[in-house]
């Protein structure tokens, strides 16, 4: 085996399920720490691994996740330093501190970053972890438990940010920029496809999502390790109320976990001399990045090209047989994330287990850090095997960014960097209009509720006459507007759509 080969070497994994206790609850910092350090040691090396870690990546917290803005309310503050304060924890002095961007699909991402970086002898080894505790946030701003996570850690460390907008100035005027409220407009397009109506459609997601909760209630990582019914995911209560049509509660990622995850990445020539056992070398066959369209511009609305190409990239390079890999985790921050890249995977849903987790509702969504678990899982389960191929599908923004990996136990082939490259501005843009004026067809919707209450909401539409594409929102003191996005099929209703001050607004025919 070649020694600048990139492998996986070791994985630690965290949950806390307990409720916030003044000096035991852990920071996100703690969190991130913690599951590096259990990384490190299940390296099971000889010497000290964390001498030669040179890039220490930390997974962005969701609070941070907009830019310049907080996302998250948290009053007990965090390290203005996340890798610098991990690294202090740990006692290590790497090269490089990363503090990743914002996406679920970074930490594959990273580890494709790290497995070239590695290969070409720029770094020795690679830490990639992350952590959340938002679970500890909420309930003790509820409890009125108190916590002071500030820490200033002196130093320098690379702040990434996306170099590209995941939405649109004409999008975020129109609100097009919620996730749960954007995924829902995938969502409905595949809704109508299928000829379902909405209950059929909650009823084909409870039976897409039940199996996902049968594993997280089998996993000791899980937050939420309780197996739901196929009633209890789609129907409507008080309990399971309500969000964006047509999900419920448990159809969509729960953030309010403590969950850490971390891996360890180094080559086969470093492992060697760290006397790290072959037995826990897990190989990185193929892998791939691709970013789509801003939403608006996606010819269709069901599914990514984007996605597409990097998974077919990744099956084809790795020789894989997407119905018969031994381990894969399909990203399901929301349900059409997952049947968009079954689609593509040539899988129907329900044929073969689709999570190593439990999936973002039910073993929990601990923001951009989500598939740092399933990677670890990936470790863990493939050492365990004499032969063994695993795929991972991380996704990010509103099916907006894609990072593929594949893994297996052995390797035959010399490894080296993807050649896979997809420039996103060069896809088929569909023609929009800004200032439309006249008679339009629903082409998709985002029907929004409020404490389980119908609220209001958007559409893309095409205007009759052009064809062109347009957004427009429903004003919700409009009765008629509201009637055309909350009842049972709107896609294919048609809107008088009006331009006015830069924002479109529809109302019924």
């Amino acid at each position: 085996m070649f020694d600048t080969t990139p492998i996986l070497v070791g994985a630690g994994q965290y949950v806390d399920r307990d409720g916030p206790v003044p000096d035991k609850s852990l920071s996100p910092a703690d969190i991130a720490a913690f599951v590096a350090d259990a990384a490190l040691k299940d390296c099971n090396a000889t010497r000290g691994v964390g001498d030669i870690i040179d890039v220490l990546a930390v997974a962005r917290l969701f609070e941070h996740s907009v830019k310049e803005k907080v996302m998250w309310p948290n009053p007990f503050g965090c390290s203005k330093n996340m890798p610098g304060s991990v690294a202090q924890r740990l006692g290590i002095r790497p090269s490089r501190l990363v503090y990743a961007e914002v996406g679920g699909e970074t930490p594959q991402r990273l580890v494709n970053q790290m497995a070239e970086a590695i290969y070409r002898n720029e770094i020795r080894g690679a830490l990639i972890t992350g952590a959340e505790a938002l679970a500890t946030v909420k309930n003790a701003r509820r409890a009125g438990v108190e916590f002071d996570w500030n820490e200033e850690v002196a130093g320098d460390f690379e702040d990434l940010w996306p170099d590209k907008p995941m939405s649109s100035d004409y999008e975020n005027r129109h609100g097009i920029n919620v996730p749960i409220q954007v995924y829902a407009l995938f969502e409905q397009v595949r809704r109508n496809q299928l000829g379902y109506s909405t209950k059929e459609y909650r009823e084909s997601i409870g039976k897409l999502f039940t199996t996902f909760s049968e594993v997280a209630e089998g996993n000791p990582f899980a937050q939420f390790p309780t197996r739901r019914s196929i009633d209890e995911i789609s129907n409507v209560s008080s309990e399971n109320f309500l969000l964006t049509e047509p999900y419920t509660k448990w159809m969509v990622a729960q953030d309010a976990v403590n969950q850490g995850a971390a891996i360890v990445m180094t080559s086969v020539g470093m492992a060697r001399e760290l006397s790290i056992p072959e037995s826990n070398w897990i190989y990185l066959t193929a892998y791939a990045d691709a970013d789509d369209l801003v939403v608006s511009e996606r010819p269709n609305l069901s599914a990514s090209v984007a996605q597409g190409d990097a998974l077919s990239y990744v099956v084809e390079k790795s020789n894989l047989k997407p119905e018969k890999v031994d381990l894969m985790d399909l990203y399901s921050c929301f349900p059409i994330a997952v049947t968009s890249t079954c689609r593509h995977l040539g899988i129907t849903p329900g044929t073969r287990p689709l999570t190593l987790t439990g999936g973002l509702p039910f073993f929990g969504g601990p923001g951009n850090n989500y598939s740092l678990h399933a990677i670890a899982e990936v470790v863990w389960r493939l050492r365990n095997k004499a032969m063994g191929d695993a795929l991972i599908a991380a996704n990010g923004g509103y099916l907006s960014k894609h990072s593929i990996g594949a893994y297996s136990k052995t390797i035959t082939d010399e490894w080296f960097p993807s050649d896979f490259r997809l420039d996103r501005g060069k896809n088929v843009k569909v023609s929009l209009t800004e200032s439309p004026n006249g008679e339009g067809v629903v082409e998709s919707y985002s029907a929004i509720y409020q404490k389980n209450k119908q609220y209001g909401g958007y559409i893309i539409g095409r205007l009759i006459e052009t064809d062109l594409r347009f957004l427009a929102v429903a004003l919700p003191s409009d009765a008629k507007a509201l009637g055309v996005l909350f009842s049972d099929n709107p896609v294919g209703s048609k809107v008088s759509v009006t331009h006015h001050d830069g924002i479109n607004r529809f109302t019924a025919a």
